[in-house]
């Protein structure tokens, strides 16, 4: 999967780098008309506060058109033509609003020529920096092995076009692994340097061979039973998913286009944490509460690691391994709320509401949710956010991935203290598949409004959380 650290961090680098750059741009405009003795300057030196106060708004107005041409998104395969086009539209607007608000402040004349050298440093400094970094996540990918290892099911003529594009543009991070042939004997070996591992009867076994990040299916017209049998096994691996469009269709929510080069794909949306910008703000957030709620309730957390160490002989907290984003495994945190041989004999199991194996303390915690407080330690540290998915242990993932479909896509985001599942009352031993159309629903439709609301249910809710 691709490295969502990595892509954070990407990101918060070029919105460090746009601020800096946009800023130094006007600064070396005002140098240049008034100072450097380049241009003549008839009527004095005007103030540069009047200059640094106009570039607060220059610098909200250019972030916020970057981001709706789209060249925050990682996720969009831009080339550096189709980059450099967005950055100077983007100036472009944030000078034409800044223009117009100028005009309205009539009590100081901003030079035109300022403005002017401005546009042109900003789009060239901002262009040439994108460049740099692009060329640096390039680096990057290729030192810690992190691009993307696609399979192309086809052999076609859009099949050759993607992997032209894909040499072409290095900087997208795809790395072909292998093609599949959609007919029973492969016509060819090797298309571009890339081999044809065999036909449609090897996905499945290729898929994890090969350790396969992301599949494009260049042949649309394959049985629908095939396709979304392809698409299952993908998202059972945790692999991403790509059709490409050479047809009319009816386009749902949960579909995307996005444009290859010249090549048009269709994919199953994603979630809109894939953005940026959206897990930014979700970590924050998380930080900021996790981090309250163990400040205010230290006392309470104190008292009942006590009363739990009187209650029973062994640990205060338990520890427990969980599959989390990505499906990668963390140590979940929580109050001990049974006897410390609870699983000896029986292995891993749900927990009943009359379970014996709890201890007298451990069925009021459990009753009040106070068990699950020290995952604000987990949710802290960034194994889990305050709302997502309910992580389950391996055992019960291994299970549930081969008998409930889509059930892995849970995994691509974090898990969560509580959740959409859980505030309607799937909690427990019930059923998984219930509670994955719910965590899906809430990957799809994630806001941080929902995340509040979710937040201020969970408070009121008095039943087990899980």
């Amino acid at each position: 999967m691709p490295n969502k650290g990595r892509h954070l961090f990407i990101t918060v680098s070029l919105v460090c780098g746009d601020i800096l750059l946009i800023n130094l741009s006007f600064f070396l405009a005002y140098w240049i008309r008034f100072l450097s003795g380049l241009i003549p300057v008839f009527y004095g030196v005007p103030p540069l506060a009047e200059y640094v106060r106009a570039l607060g708004i220059v610098t909200i107005i250019l972030l916020l058109a970057l981001r709706t041409y789209g060249v925050y998104s990682l996720s969009k395969r831009l080339s550096f033509s189709e980059e450099f086009l967005a950055v100077a539209k983007s100036m472009t607007v944030s000078m034409f609003i800044l223009m117009a608000v100028t005009f309205l402040y009539r009590e100081f004349s901003y030079s035109r020529g300022v403005l002017l050298i401005g546009w042109i440093a900003g789009i060239l400094s901002i262009t040439v920096f994108r460049l740099i970094m692009a060329n640096f996540e390039l680096w990057l990918r290729e030192v810690r092995g992190e691009n993307l290892r696609t399979l192309i099911i086809g052999t076609d003529e859009s099949a050759r076009k993607i992997l032209q594009n894909i040499y072409h543009n290095p900087r997208w991070g795809y790395e072909p692994v292998g093609l599949l042939s959609c007919k029973e004997k492969p016509q060819n070996k090797y298309i571009f340097g890339v081999p044809v591992l065999g036909n449609l009867d090897n996905f499945a076994s290729i898929l994890s061979e090969k350790r396969i990040n992301e599949v494009i299916l260049t042949r649309p017209e394959l049985p629908r039973e095939k396709i979304v049998k392809m698409i299952l096994d993908c998202e059972k691996e945790m692999v991403g998913f790509r059709l490409v469009a050479d047809f009319l269709g009816v386009i749902t929510s949960q579909v995307k286009i996005e444009n290859f080069d010249g090549v048009t794909l269709l994919g199953l949306k994603g979630s809109p944490l894939d953005d940026a910008w959206n897990r930014f703000i979700k970590r924050i957030m998380d930080i900021i509460f996790s981090s309250l709620g163990l400040i205010l309730l230290s006392p309470l957390l104190l008292l009942v690691s006590i009363l739990i160490k009187l209650g029973s002989p062994g640990a205060v907290f338990y520890k427990q391994e969980r599959v989390g984003q990505d499906g990668k495994k963390f140590l979940i945190y929580k109050f001990r709320t049974m006897t410390t041989d609870a699983e000896a004999q029986t292995g891993p199991v749900w927990t009943k509401a009359d379970d014996k194996r709890r201890t007298k303390i451990g069925k009021f915690l459990r009753r009040l949710n106070i068990d699950e407080l020290p995952q604000l330690f987990n949710v802290l540290k960034g194994d889990m956010s305050l709302v997502g998915p309910r992580p389950e242990r391996p055992y019960f993932v291994g299970q549930f991935k081969e008998d409930i479909p889509r059930y892995m896509v849970r995994h691509k985001i974090k898990s969560g203290l509580t959740g959409w599942a859980q505030v309607n009352g799937l909690r427990g031993d019930t059923s998984i598949k219930e509670r994955t159309k719910y965590d899906l629903f809430y990957a799809e439709n994630w806001s941080i409004f929902f995340d509040i609301k979710i937040l201020l249910r969970s408070i009121l809710a008095i039943k087990n959380a899980c």
